[in-house]
This record gives structure tokens, C-alpha cells and sequence, in this order.
């Protein structure tokens, strides 16, 4: 168990750590994308695409079952408010990611490939798009924030 809990805590931290910067360079892309020009549009929101599915997907599966782990090795209960914060607020997160933002990317695409830029624009731009974004953002930012402190 001595090497266990390092080692865990190596593998969840370096994890959420490629994670946060795929979603930090997903959302880069994307904002970068809603400005530019239909042509540069198209490569930029590609780009925002491998980086989900390069960094988010991977590393936010693996930060959850190496949190999972690490919890246990570390002897904490999941009953621990702080513990059960965090994976609820960390499901909130993959929800939003798998569950809409994954077809709201498809509708992207579709219009990508029928050439509908205004389509495009309107998917990315819309107050529900902004407004997800936002509470995604906090959820991230609230669980981060859970793991440092560890409040009892």
C-alpha cells in the first residue's frame, strides 16, 4: 500500500491535469472558430475535436476511476461529503460531455458537411450553448477546487 497510494495520486493528478488542458484547448479552438472565417472555422472546430477526443475522453475516464481508487487506497469513506461532492459534481461534468455536448457536436458537424455556416455559428453562439459552457466550467472548477482544499 506505501507505493499504492503515490502511485495513484500520480496517475489521478497527471490525468486531470491532460484533461484540463484538452478542455481548456477544446474551448480555445471553439471560441477561436466562432470568429474566424467559414474556411478556418471548419479546421479550427476539427482541431477542438482531436483535442477532446485525444485529452478529455481518455484522461477524464481515467481521472474518475483512478479518483475512485484513490480514495479507496487512501481509506477515505465515499460517504465523505467532500468525496461525494466531487463524484457527483464530476458525473454533472460527464454528463454534460457525453450526454449533450456529444450530440450537439454531431448537429456541428452535419452542418460542417452540408456547408451550412450560419448553422454552424447559431450551434456555437446560442444562449444554451454559452450557458452550458459556463456551468461545465463551474462544475470543473468546483471539483478542482474540492480536491485541493478536502473541506471536512
Amino acid at each position: 500500500m506505501d507505493l499504492l497510494v503515490p502511485l495513484l495520486a500520480l496517475i489521478h493528478v497527471g490525468s486531470a491535469m491532460l484533461y484540463v488542458a484538452g478542455y481548456a484547448s477544446t474551448k480555445l479552438m471553439t471560441r477561436i472558430a466562432v470568429q474566424a472565417d467559414s474556411e478556418a472555422r471548419k479546421h479550427l472546430l476539427e482541431l477542438s475535436g482531436r483535442f477532446d477526443f485525444t485529452f478529455q475522453i481518455p484522461f477524464g475516464t481515467l481521472v474518475s476511476l483512478s479518483g475512485l481508487a484513490l480514495t479507496w487506497a487512501n481509506g477515505y469513506s465515499f460517504t465523505t461529503p467532500w468525496v461525494l461532492a466531487s463524484i457527483v459534481l464530476y458525473a454533472g461534468v460527464v454528463f454534460i460531455g457525453a450526454g449533450i455536448w456529444r450530440r450537439r457536436s454531431a448537429l456541428v458537424r452535419d452542418a460542417i458537411a452540408a456547408d451550412d455556416d450560419a448553422r454552424v455559428l447559431r450551434l456555437l453562439t446560442e444562449p444554451m450553448a454559452r450557458a452550458l459552457g459556463w456551468l461545465e466550467l463551474a462544475l470543473i472548477v468546483a471539483v478542482v477546487t474540492l480536491m485541493v482544499l478536502r473541506p471536512s
